[in-house]
């Protein structure tokens, strides 16, 4: 027997509720969780502050390498995208889930991109909506800006339009620059004699 329920006027099964209950739980630990990581960067002291500053403009210059491909097809295809956004929370028919994380971001990629730029406030608002906290008709993050994460997905339409040997070459400079980056070095305390 399946059981049908009106929640805000649109009937929902008891599964649907219970993914959505999911959802905003996994959305609002991913909060908390982006939370620390912003405190993580405001405790940084200036000595720590330079190695991040010197892999954060790598970081930044491999991500506009990869906006440089990119962006002409998500410029033709986004907005009329039949799926509504690959920004959204959860995604089945494009197996996306990103409900864990708030813009897709991780602890490196966060604090590469925070340096020494004022990111916009996230909308926690968007959890409710199954989107991104930096949703709003496209994305708010600045293009040098972007997780990691969200540079990597490609759905059929992009992928078909993309020169994608030529964007993995690109993304494969991105994700060293994450794999090789640090925290131990970031972070590290040097002791008074």
């Amino acid at each position: 027997m399946i059981y049908i329920f009106l929640v805000d006027g649109i009937s929902h099964t008891r599964e649907d509720i219970n993914l959505n209950k999911k959802i905003l739980h996994d959305f609002d630990t991913a909060r908390e969780k982006f939370k620390g990581f912003e405190f993580a960067y405001c405790v940084l002291r200036p000595e720590d502050l330079k190695y991040l500053r010197e892999q954060s403009a790598i970081y930044k210059k491999a991500v506009m390498a990869v906006q440089e491909v990119i962006l002409p097809a998500v410029r033709n295809h986004c907005p009329s995208c039949p799926y509504g956004t690959c920004c959204r929370l959860d995604t089945p028919e494009l197996s996306i889930y990103i409900a864990g994380t708030i813009g897709c971001f991780g602890l490196i990629d966060y604090l590469l991109v925070r340096c020494d730029t004022e990111l916009p406030e996230p909308d926690f608002r968007n959890g409710r909506r199954n989107l991104c906290a930096f949703w709003d008709n496209g994305c708010r993050l600045p293009p040098d800006c972007r997780s990691l994460l969200c540079l990597q997905f490609f759905c059929e339409p992009l992928r078909s339009d993309l020169d994608m040997n030529l964007v993995n070459d690109r993304l494969a400079v991105l994700k060293s620059v994450v794999d090789n980056f640090s925290l131990a070095r970031l972070f590290r305390r040097q002791t008074r004699s």
